[in-house]
């Protein structure tokens, strides 16, 4: 089956059934804020239901059904932060680049696309005709800290945002809440203006059941750490990012902090899920990004000002990072 090119906020199986499947496909618009695409080809149907919440979320619920294995590739564009959650029969996905993921029920995923790769699905046969659902949330990170009003975010979140690798993946199990928010969103009865406030409502709520079970696996995690140790942790990271620009070596860093240093880099690791110049690092180009786009400085200039001394480096490592050099941020 041929691969589709597709950027924008659609989910996967969106992307399938309006390009691949077209001659098969009924699209309707629900309201000004939400559509809904319908697919079906011999033993396999789909419909997925796409809405832009005023919050600054694209929310997603998609249902699959089919009977015999079967596979599909997709070309993706980059996306932004991902939190989905699946229920039903397993699938896997296996990237251009080399990462595999499985895509099992009753789980709950963090991911992000970070440059154009292509994208591999394989659907086994499940020995009857079951329904595979996905609830799908995407959103800005400078939203997301908008909303929860914290520049903390979950450590799930921050070691997706600042992987290197195309399509970074965090997987945890669901919990019912995730569950039951399918249910309410995908047979929302709702009808014209109460219909996309109950959505609002939904998609808020679904936001903050997902950030509660990330922060619970996250402090499960963490219990070998004292409370002390991560209050001390959390004060090494935001020394690093208050001084972006001119960070301190790390044995100075641990005398701020107030840890020795061999507990700073073992730490920072375990809270944080990268090395605390690898957290830099990326927490650099993700600001070089947010300051790019705002067209108000030259590339030099971003460069300067997020620590870059070299341009032709941060060239290189926004490229990277992004898939795109950094005069091309629009």
């Amino acid at each position: 089956m041929g691969a589709v090119t597709m950027g924008g906020s659609e989910t996967d199986l969106d992307r399938f059934a309006a390009r691949v499947l077209s001659g098969s496909t009924v699209v309707e618009a629900l309201s000004p804020v939400e559509r809904q695409v319908r697919w079906n080809i011999m033993d396999r149907s789909g419909v997925t239901r796409s809405i832009a919440l005023r919050s600054g979320i694209d929310l997603t619920v998609a249902k699959l059904r089919w009977e015999r294995a079967w596979s599909m590739a997709l070309d993706h564009g980059a996306s932004r932060l991902k939190l989905v959650v699946l229920r039903g029969p397993e699938a896997r996905l296996t990237t251009s680049a080399g990462d595999r993921h499985r895509l099992e029920g009753g789980s709950f995923h963090v991911s992000q696309i970070k440059r154009p790769v292509r994208l591999q699905f394989d659907f086994d046969d499940c020995g009857a005709r079951r329904d595979h659902e996905q609830l799908s949330l995407e959103i800005d990170r400078s939203r997301l800290s908008e909303l929860l009003g914290t520049k903390i975010l979950p450590a799930a979140v921050e070691r997706v945002l600042s992987s290197p690798h195309a399509y970074p993946s965090d997987a945890q199990p669901g919990v019912p809440a995730l569950f039951r928010l399918i249910d309410e969103i995908l047979h929302c009865d709702a009808r014209r203006s109460s219909r996309q406030l109950y959505l609002e409502a939904k998609g808020l709520e679904l936001l903050a059941v997902m950030v509660d079970c990330l922060e619970e696996t996250e402090r499960a995690a963490s219990s070998a750490l004292s409370a002390c140790d991560i209050d001390r942790l959390e004060r090494a990271r935001q020394i690093v990012l208050a001084r972006m620009d001119d960070p301190p070596r790390l044995p100075d860093l641990a005398r701020l902090a107030g840890l020795n240093e061999a507990k700073l880099k073992a730490g920072f690791r375990t809270l944080f899920g990268d090395t605390v110049y690898g957290y830099l690092r990326h927490r650099r180009l993700d600001e070089a990004h947010r300051l790019l786009r705002q067209r108000r400085y030259s590339v030099s200039e971003v460069a300067a000002r997020v620590g870059y001394t070299n341009p032709s480096k941060f060239a290189a490592a926004f490229r990277e990072r992004f898939g795109v050099p950094p005069s091309q941020v629009t």
